[in-house]
């Protein structure tokens, strides 16, 4: 049961975000903020840096210098609905990003060895608390799948994690990768755009001849490695005001976010099958029932929030309830200051057709205390016999009940999970097999119906929806691309044109058409409820839509070598120039843009595209979006460097 299971070792902290922001496109989303008149053919066209769908700069006419220069001051826009125009800076808050993170100081608060019982001094009697007072030191790296409107599969990879006490250090390795889901723009009911959001992740450690990860207490023979589940929220940006970044931007300097996070370290057992996520009954709120106080500025159109969802899971007596994404803070505009937002009494419920009963409160409001237990809280139904005997009814549901505003949350009829959240494949490649973590697998889902996993002949026929999601600005509308789909059968798509796309799931039936499932329209999926409560698998297909065989001395060859077409301008052209525009940090290894420059360090970029490895922050571009047929055009011009020397075969580009 991982999360739900013993010890649990709970840590909070803050970390460091580094995002590179010029491909984010925030302004082109229901086309915000166009150029105005005086960019020629140009004006009128969607502020955004980059075409995902083709991984090219959008430089609206300008010369590569020019552009630079550009993106790093505030230029005037229009802004057709307001019918006014702003001042905004093209590559928004962070363009010397390097798509980093880096714990800024986290430490183990408590553990856990059963229900209540929660330690927060060390104990000789049980060694897990032992680790109280380590430091959790962590550096990753982070890259959106669709960097244009990214759907909610930011990945989170982890290079290197440790936990140091006094009198040891502990090392993990053979981490997977995360994926952002159950993004949550209420999470904050005083803070607006990313300051009021917050995103859930889940990574799995596994246990190997080379990992020492292997914590006190976590020595059981059917734990196989740890889960590590996080969860970041009050985003706080460096600086913000349009002279502040330009004065960085000036300096080449970077401007990074820090974010809180809270987590929970729990065993990963040999039985486990999903490791992007707790598994039991989901427990959502489709609905925005909860008035936030006057006065207060977040991101509901409204004044009215939902709750994120919530994960529970039944073992005997105890009822676990993962809760550490589902309530939401009350800014009080001072960074020390942010409690929770107390909306009055929440109790968990469990009900039937003919019978409902109390399971216990939630004291959401103690966040201390909340913190201690990583947010799972643990229920101990032994005496509770009116739980016990509702229960025994299998279609029996968890909720939680506010005395006024009556359901917050309710158990879904269908969980649908997939190890497969954050995918690529390739223009013309297999429409069946997908790189996930570093190699490629199959693409399904398993369903759980109150608590318990669906086999695949007793399941209900599952219809995938398929939206297109790019360009932001007019993305598509969904289309039905499997209407009779079982849990583990193998999702198929069409990979004939390169983008982004967003598959969700549904088993509709009379008794539940789930109507209003799915929208329309992306614009409606990718905003609350639908973006915090809805399955999701995020798809990028990347662009091979150019020939470059004639550049190539044996376009047969599985590591071909570039032949005299191949000039650095051609490189730079089709594949470096994305990278030299858009992310910056990347000039400062060497200059993208300068054969000169570039041609020293060719076996280290063959080294650093290889697809071997993808999972590590030495694999480039960090951005993950450089296609078979661009990475494979770059490194026989690699090759051919290194064949001819290292001596000069063309001109500075």
């Amino acid at each position: 049961m991982s999360l739900f299971d013993y010890p649990r070792i709970n840590f909070k902290g803050t970390i460091q975000l580094n995002p590179g922001t010029a491909n984010n496109d925030d302004y082109a989303q229901d086309s915000y903020a166009v150029l105005p008149s005086g960019y020629g053919k140009y004006s009128g066209e969607v502020l955004g840096l980059i075409d995902s769908k083709t991984v090219t700069p959008r430089n609206y006419g300008m010369s590569d210098e020019e552009f630079i220069a550009w993106v790093q001051k505030a230029q005037t826009f229009d802004i057709p609905s307001q019918k006014k125009t702003a001042q905004i800076i093209p590559a928004e808050w962070n363009y010397y990003g390097d798509m980093s993170s880096e714990i800024l100081s986290a430490k183990i608060i408590s553990t856990q060895s059963g229900p209540g019982k929660v330690y927060t001094q060390p104990d000789p009697a049980n060694p897990a608390t032992s680790l109280i007072g380590a430091n959790l030191i962590l550096s990753g790296h982070i890259t959106d799948v669709n960097s244009e409107g990214s759907p909610p599969a930011t990945q989170f990879f982890i290079d290197s994690l440790s936990i140091k006490n006094n009198t040891r250090q502990f090392n993990a390795g053979n981490i997977s990768k995360g994926a952002c889901q159950w993004l949550n723009f209420y999470r904050n009911v005083n803070l607006t755009a990313d300051g009021g959001a917050g995103g859930y992740v889940y990574q799995v450690i596994r246990y190997d001849a080379n990992n020492d990860f292997r914590l006190p207490g976590f020595e059981g023979p059917d734990i196989i490695g740890l889960v590590c589940r996080y969860y970041l929220y009050q985003v706080m940006e460096g600086v913000s005001t349009n002279a502040e970044i330009e004065a960085l931007y000036q300096k080449k300097q970077k401007n990074p976010a820090k974010i809180v996070i809270i987590g929970t370290f729990a065993p990963l057992m040999k039985s486990d099958r999903i490791f992007t996520g707790p598994v039991g009954r989901l427990l959502v709120s489709d609905t925005a029932n909860i008035p936030t106080p006057n006065g207060t500025k977040n991101n509901s159109p409204n004044g009215l929030i939902a709750l994120a969802p919530a994960v529970l899971r039944q073992n005997d007596n105890i009822i676990s309830v993962d809760l550490s994404g589902t309530f939401p803070e009350i800014y009080n505009n001072t960074s020390s200051d942010n409690p929770k937002f107390d909306f009055g009494p929440v109790t968990l419920v469990v009900a039937n057709t003919s019978a409902n009963t109390a399971i216990g409160p939630v004291n959401y409001t103690d966040v201390n205390a909340g913190d201690l237990c990583g947010w799972v809280f643990d229920f101990d139904i032994s005496s509770n016999s009116e739980a016990k005997d509702i229960l025994k009814d299998p279609e029996a549901v968890f909720s939680l009940q506010h005395p006024v505003y009556h359901s917050v949350l309710g158990e879904t009829d269908y969980f649908f999970v997939s190890n497969q959240q954050a995918i690529y494949a390739e223009q013309y490649g297999p429409q069946d097999l997908f790189l996930n973590q570093g190699t490629t697998e199959h693409a399904t889902v398993s369903v759980y119906h109150r608590g318990m996993e669906i086999r695949p002949e007793d399941c209900p026929p599952i219809t995938v929806w398929q939206y297109r999601s790019v360009p932001i600005q007019s993305p598509g509308n969904v289309i039905a691309i499997d209407n009779n789909f079982k849990p583990g059968q193998t999702i198929k798509v069409d990979t004939g044109q390169p983008g982004n796309f967003l598959f969700t799931f549904s088993i509709p039936s009379a008794a539940n058409p789930q109507p209003g499932f799915p929208p329309q329209s992306y614009n409606a999926f990718s905003n609350p409820p639908f973006v915090t409560n809805a399955p999701s698998v995020s798809l990028r297909i990347l662009p091979n839509y150019e020939d470059f065989s004639v550049y190539y001395i044996d376009p047969a060859s599985t590591e071909p070598v570039g032949n005299d077409l191949l000039s650095f301008d051609v490189v730079y052209q089709k594949v470096l120039r994305t990278y030299y525009l858009l992310y910056p940090v990347m000039n400062s290894i060497f200059q993208l843009n300068s054969e000169k420059s570039v041609m020293p360090h060719a076996a280290r970029i063959l080294s650093a595209t290889d697809p071997a490895s993808w999972m590590s922050i030495h694999y480039m571009p960090r951005t993950r979006d450089m296609s078979q047929s661009r990475r494979t055009l770059l490194q026989a011009w690699c090759r051919k460097v290194l064949k001819s020397g290292n001596k000069k075969i063309g001109s500075d580009s």
